[in-house]
């Protein structure tokens, strides 16, 4: 019975935040592009989750660029905002004046694409891009991809 209760909370945090990352981007300083390739069976999903540790000066704005391409079928762009997840698990947020410090461990973001009609082979990018008046320190910045 100790067991179970040492393990329940895990299963329920690893209920909550999906499957494994089918491929994680992790981005440093200089938040350049990067690209990977999947393949995704039919009635495949995928959700996108980030983890980050951010500070900023409002008002700024941090979103993941995606686009997602299919042999014979027209590019997909998607825009998620990395700053307001619809869920988050271990966060912290710190709000003073003119200065917002947030981190988690994940995150899951208000965008989503499929599910696949058939298999398929899809190149992803991704490439995170911050705008507005306000500066933002990126310490952290990883992307998840998960079904």
């Amino acid at each position: 019975m100790k067991n179970f209760l040492l393990l329940a909370p895990l299963l329920l945090i690893a209920g909550c935040t999906g499957s494994e990352p089918l491929h994680q981007f992790a981005f440093n300083e200089t938040l350049d592009p990067q690209t990977t390739t999947l393949i995704l069976e039919k009635g495949d999903k995928l959700s996108f989750w980030n983890s980050l540790n951010v500070a900023y000066k409002p008002p700024a704005s941090l979103d993941f660029n995606i686009t997602i391409k299919t042999e014979n079928e027209p590019l997909v762009e998607i825009t998620c905002d990395a700053l307001s997840p619809t869920l988050t698990f271990m966060s912290s947020t710190m709000e003073r004046e003119d200065y917002v410090k947030k981190s988690w461990k994940t995150a899951r973001m208000k965008c989503e694409f499929g599910p696949i009609e058939e298999k398929k082979k899809v190149t992803i990018s991704s490439a995170p891009k911050i705008s507005g008046m306000g500066k933002l320190q990126v310490n952290q910045l990883i992307l998840e991809l998960k079904n």
